[in-house]
């Protein structure tokens, strides 16, 4: 029996969606269960939740915010509970957590012996964690542990990982966000022959949005930029404010179905992130593939590689200062260059949905 752990279920974001994506993918199973946390007043994942449930038995746990820190807390206790009423529970999989906290009181509740086997999927690299000399080695000593493999999504992070932890159980865990039996979405119909940009999901500094709002603001003779999705934070509706007066701005939060439509309208999506730790994945790559658009995304990284590989997209330099010529240069939609993107597109999506990747991520989880 595998217990699937999301304690950041109600959190806005990608979470609850990934989750049940992954789920779509493995198929319903009388051996996976599935532990997600509930926020109360929270309605927005109802129709994630019960869509979940068509996978596998799924068991909730109410959180007050939408705090990993609290959301892991919550989720050991009530796995805790789990385990010790059903012996058949021999593995665990954290789909996100603290790693720092899990670190700490994990052994606090299950002793060496009569843990069920722990897997934990982590985001980051572990520099963060390097900079505290009592927490990284309470990190270390949790990831020695004989029955505790740490996940991680892309070999660059793997590989940094592997140099601070070389003895530790490191896995990379592949992502399954693309439906086998998703249809291709063939282009949407243009209105006007001006080229259509997309900056979809979560509302937060860090995707360029403080630039590339005012460039085609100034430039409206280039494109059509929509920015779409629901501010991260309060914090963030106020450091983004100039976004309210923006003619662009769908200011909701999506839906999985209301972000593909979004998608779907535009020709390229923008993946221009700053401050941004390249080694990690961009959930907007799945939707791009998923939806048969092509990318922008910056040198480097795992989004560069990616692109340098399935030439699906355009990659550009930070340092290039010449992104109006870049814009101004872009395939146009039912031209030979732009059908050529759309081939890597569909090249990116093979390689990252069906069977194959179902087989190796149920492969990996058997740790």
């Amino acid at each position: 029996m595998l217990i699937i752990a999301q304690p950041w279920f109600a959190a806005i974001g990608h979470p609850a969606q990934s989750l049940l994506n992954t789920a779509k993918v493995i198929g319903f199973s009388k051996d996976i269960k599935y532990l997600v946390s509930i926020e109360a007043n929270n309605n927005l994942f109802s129709d994630a939740l019960n869509d979940l449930k068509k996978y596998g038995e799924v068991i909730g746990f109410k959180v007050k915010t939408q705090s990993l820190y609290e959301g892991t807390f919550k989720a050991v206790l009530r796995l805790r509970c789990l385990c010790f009423k059903d012996i058949s529970i021999d593995r665990i999989l954290f789909f996100d957590a603290d790693l720092i906290l899990l670190s700490g009181i994990w052994g606090l509740f299950f002793s060496q012996k009569k843990s069920p086997k722990l897997g934990v999927i982590y985001l980051h690299g572990p520099e963060r964690i390097q900079r505290h000399r009592f927490i990284a080695f309470m990190v270390k000593r949790f990831l020695l542990k004989p029955n505790i493999t740490l996940f991680l999504r892309t070999n660059e992070l793997l590989e940094v990982w592997k140099m601070y932890y070389p003895n530790a159980s490191l896995k990379r865990l592949p992502t399954m966000e693309i439906l086998a039996d998703e249809v291709n979405i063939t282009i949407h119909e243009q209105k006007s022959f001006k080229l259509r940009f997309g900056i979809l999901g979560q509302i937060r500094q860090g995707k360029g949005l403080e630039w590339i709002v005012p460039f085609f603001e100034k430039n409206k003779e280039l494109g059509e930029l929509t920015v779409a999705g629901e501010f991260a934070t309060d914090e963030q509706k106020i450091t983004l404010h100039f976004l309210i007066n923006f003619k662009g701005f769908v200011n909701k939060y999506l839906t999985e179905q209301e972000l593909l439509a979004q998608a779907v309208k535009q020709d390229y999506l923008l993946m221009l992130y700053d401050n941004w730790d390249a080694r990690l994945e961009g959930a907007v790559m799945y939707l791009a593939a998923r939806v048969n658009r092509p990318v922008i995304v910056y040198k480097g990284g795992w989004c560069g590689r990616m692109v340098a590989t399935y030439k699906n997209g355009i990659i550009i330099s930070k340092s290039d200062n010449n992104f109006l010529e870049t814009i101004a240069s872009l395939p146009k939609p039912h031209t030979y260059e732009y059908e050529t993107l759309l081939k890597g597109v569909q090249a990116f999506k093979s390689d990252h949905s069906g069977k194959v990747i179902r087989d190796a991520f149920l492969d990996a989880i058997k740790f």
